[in-house]
């Protein structure tokens, strides 16, 4: 089994054989033909095996798991195709007017610009929007039926004007599409070559606004999306693979190609899914169920969260500023990775650090690719964490004495202090970002981060996780064997994944026959879907949830139902509104839910799993074992227990093994990551080759 995750900066390969052994490979990502730098990562992890190519790699590999950056590439960078909207007559407007809002998406600081602020720029242009003679009522009777040459017509023009993919939104589809249908007809016969979505394919929920633009979203990739996957297709299979690659989804599982291509918005943010999925497979492994999922890379450090085993969803998530209903394992980011820019406020005269990064090229000073902008890696390798002859594990050499003349020019003489001042200061400032964020993803949900465990991934997280873990309060930190590599990882722990959903506004106490009904529907299309997938109803899992709110409140939660598909009776139905109450305070806070209101359901989900049989991990036997087998040269590290630089142990992680313990300080090297060992923390290596600190008095401070 094969994952391969595209990065912006590096595109990561992990590799698990039959027998549970996991081997990992690495490459820089390739603009702007991606799939070159996703064959140099498999080459890269079959030379690790000892294979004489990734060819020899590719003709023994039976699954094929892919995750990309096309779609959110496609979207930031406003380099899609023209498209075109399809909207009811009098409705044209939509996208532009948006919720009469303009904070969805902005900082507190940005939305307290207000003055200076726009909506965000519409990705359809007003004279692509065309308006189509029909009227569906909410109950889906015809109104006004669909006048056809009318129709006609208005998709010839917008063809004459450029559109080259096509989104088709019409009022309450949900109820009744078959005026979408019908244009989508029109449009194939007329224009074959153009893509089209409909919304009621895309985003089948109550909502126009939110619906229209994910379905302008699903058009404005969708074309992208799918030249790219068949492309990458063809060079793999040209290299030996045998069955098409599975596309990893933001919700947390895989499509194949062909699905992929029709839900293309799906994949969008799908990248950093990955890694909370693989956070959730490691977890299950170690016997972990509260997991905080941090993942510091080149430009962003990312958080989402494990509670009880379940993943935490976001079904109305916020994309460049659109709200879009299309559904994505909830995670958070910010600009405070490895490459996030040190600079001073002209107006404050303050330490700033992000949210610009210096992208892969030129990246920061040390890399010596031209890099001129001081940076946290910069400021990690003034502090002796990164060792500059040992980068990828001695792949690349840093330039520590460009990152100090930098770091001087730009930070340290401007405010007048050292360059160590200016470099923790840089270090400190980065950690208190990460904190922020991590607190925002517990506390403001009503999560005490002092009862999870933290998982540490990215190429950077490693050296910054056991302090600002110190800071929150989380007593044990994870650094997984395939740290840098951990979206790879996640990959391979993925199952093929349908997600349904069905707009239904219902009041409370609802009929159990209605609710009934609406979920049997769901359920036959998932097990339809699936069973031509080639799947069992053995090799099925289906789960569902309701979308509930309390009445005249805009704030909706997803309340899960047990696992299975056994119809609901009025006592299953009078504990799913117990559970939503429960919800809301601990979402809240205490005291905020208004039962008096009453409550309403307004959507019905199922996710519907296809399990794909995959080896587990191998755990090796742990004998507790001194690290001093395994020690380098020590080098100078500066801690902030100490207020200074010290001589530190350093170690190779490859000649330490599962039971290996050592206490800080200390540095670990491996040939993806390099952890640092606060002077109050203890690690020691699992029988799965996880590095596990144990931080403050845990460790016996």
């Amino acid at each position: 089994m094969v994952g391969v995750d595209i990065g912006g900066t590096f595109t990561d390969c992990v590799v698990l054989n039959d027998r549970g052994e996991m081997v990992v490979g690495k490459s820089l990502s390739t603009l702007p033909d991606y799939s070159t730098g996703a064959a140099d990562a498999v080459r890269d992890a079959a030379r690790n095996i000892g294979f004489g190519d990734e060819e020899e790699l590719l003709r023994r590999t039976t699954l094929f798991f892919h995750a990309c950056t096309i779609g959110e590439n496609t979207l930031i960078t406003r380099s899609g195709p023209r498209t075109g909207l399809v909207a009811t007559r009098g409705f044209p407007d939509t996208l532009l007017m948006m919720r009469g809002k303009v904070t969805d998406g902005l900082t507190e600081a940005e939305a307290g610009r207000l003055a200076w602020l726009r909506k965000p720029e519409p990705f359809v242009p007003r004279s692509l929007v065309a308006e189509v003679n029909e009227r569906m009522d909410y109950k889906g009777s015809v109104a006004v039926s669909l006048d056809e040459a009318q129709a006609a017509a208005a998709l010839d023009e917008l063809v004459a004007r450029g559109a080259e993919s096509v989104a088709v939104c019409l009022l309450w589809s949900v109820a009744n599409d078959v005026h979408e249908k019908a244009v989508a007809g029109i449009l194939r016969r007329r224009h074959p070559d153009v893509y089209v979505t409909l919304s009621s394919a895309a985003a089948p929920f109550v909502g126009e606004y939110e619906r229209t633009a994910t379905t302008v979203f699903n058009a404005y990739i969708g074309p992208r999306i799918s030249t790219y996957l068949t492309n990458l297709h063809q060079v793999l299979r040209g290299k030996g693979l045998a069955r098409p690659p599975m596309i990893m989804q933001a919700y947390g599982g895989v499509l194949d190609i062909d699905a992929t291509c029709r839900n293309a918005v799906g994949t969008v943010e799908s990248g950093p899914a990955s890694g909370v999925v693989g956070s959730r497979f490691l977890g299950e492994m170690i016997g972990e169920n509260d997991i905080l999922a941090t993942d510091m890379g080149g430009t962003t450090f990312k958080v989402g969260v494990v509670r009880e085993g379940r993943i935490e969803r976001d079904y109305t998530p916020v994309v460049l500023r659109h709200r879009v209903l299309a559904p994505k394992i909830w995670v958070e980011s910010v600009g405070a990775g490895g490459g996030s820019i040190a600079w001073i406020d002209s107006d404050t005269g303050l330490l700033k650090v992000g949210p610009e990064g210096a992208g892969a090229s030129p990246g920061p000073v040390c890399y010596g690719l031209g890099g001129v902008e001081p940076t946290v890696s910069d400021a990690d390798v003034i502090l002796g964490y990164l060792n500059p002859d040992y980068f990828l594990g001695g792949r690349m050499r840093l330039d520590r004495g460009a990152a100090l003349r930098a770091v001087e020019q730009r930070i340290a003489e401007p405010l007048g202090m050292s360059v160590t001042e200016a470099a923790r200061g840089i270090y400190r400032i980065a950690n208190a970002h990460m904190s922020d964020l991590i607190r925002r993803a517990t506390v403001e949900k009503g999560h005490d981060p002092r009862s999870f465990v933290m998982f540490a991934f990215g190429g950077a997280g490693p050296m910054h996780a056991s302090r600002y873990a110190a800071d929150l309060g989380v007593r044990q930190v994870v650094i997984p064997l395939t740290a840098s590599v951990h979206g790879a990882t996640g990959l391979i722990s993925s199952d093929v994944v349908h997600e349904y959903g069905k707009s239904d506004h219902l009041q409370v106490p609802a009929d159990p026959s209605r609710v009934n009904e609406n979920f049997a529907e769901l359920i036959r299309r998932a097990e339809a879907d699936l069973g031509e997938a080639g799947f069992g109803p053995s090799e099925m899992a289906i789960t569902r949830g309701i979308d509930m709110r309390y009445r005249y409140q805009v704030h909706e939660l997803n309340v899960p139902l047990p696992t299975g598909t056994a119809p609901l009776a009025d006592a299953d139905l009078e504990r799913l509104y117990a559970d939503f109450d429960d919800a809301y305070e601990k979402a809240y806070g205490k005291g905020s839910g208004y039962r008096e209101a009453g409550k309403e359901i307004l959507t019905f989900r199922v996710t519907a799993v296809g399990l794909l049989n995959k080896p587990r991990i191998k755990e090796e036997p742990a004998v507790k074992a001194s690290a001093d087998d395994a020690r380098k040269p020590e080098r100078s590290v500066f801690f902030e227990e100490l207020g200074d630089f010290a001589p530190t142990a350093i170690y190779d992680f490859q000649r330490m093994g599962p039971g290996t313990e050592l206490s800080g300080p200390a540095v670990i090297e491996t040939p993806v990551t390099t952890v640092v060992v606060n002077p109050r923390d203890r690690a020691e290596i699992d029988g799965f080759r996880n590095i596990r600190i144990l931080v403050g008095d845990k460790a016996g401070a």
